[in-house]
């Protein structure tokens, strides 16, 4: 079975444009910060606060594509918006995954047994529990014997014996 879907290969985000360390931006380090307020840091805190962003952006870069593919796994999948968080869309295919699992199971259980009537292909698919699916499953598989009664041999024309065909003959002629 070939799948024509085609798996778009995600592209690397650019990099944000970071603010430098001088200029004075409120998202320089935090709230309203001044020239001053980095003043107040000293190169350690500068040092630091260069090491945080470079970090950050690391990791922007190394998310960024995982995201990406993420997005696109959650449309291929039937996802419904391509904009879910990561974890939603994890979740979405761990539990698809789960539910084939257990319909493979139930047909795996269900023609092992025999088992070939919807109605009770669907009880079976209810059970959540192997051990108990199977137990039903053992009561629900078809009886191995024949499905049709064995003829009765009170009914119907008999053989005749020829000791009896003999009297047949003897009373057509001599009637009682």
């Amino acid at each position: 079975m070939s799948d024509t879907t085609k798996i778009e290969q995600p592209t690397a985000p650019t990099a944000p444009v970071m603010p430098t360390l001088t200029e004075a931006t409120p998202s320089a380090t935090g709230p309203g910060a001044t020239p001053s307020d980095l003043d107040k840091l000293g190169e350690p805190g500068l040092k630091a606060l260069r090491e945080e962003r470079e970090a950050r952006e690391r990791l922007e870069r190394e998310v960024g594509p995982l995201r990406l593919q993420m997005e696109a796994l959650s449309r291929v999948f039937g996802g419904e918006s391509t904009t879910g968080k990561p974890e939603e869309v994890v979740a979405n295919l761990q539990q698809q995954v789960a539910e084939m699992r257990h319909d493979a199971l139930v047909e795996r259980v269900a023609r092992s047994h025999g088992i070939t009537d919807d109605d009770d292909v669907a009880v079976l698919r209810a059970i959540k529990d192997e051990a108990l699916m199977e137990r039903l499953a053992e009561r629900l598989k078809a009886p191995s014997g024949p499905s049709t009664p064995a003829p009765d041999q009170g009914q119907g024309a008999r053989s005749s014996t020829p000791q009896a065909e003999a009297d047949a003959e003897y009373l057509k002629y001599f009637p009682n």
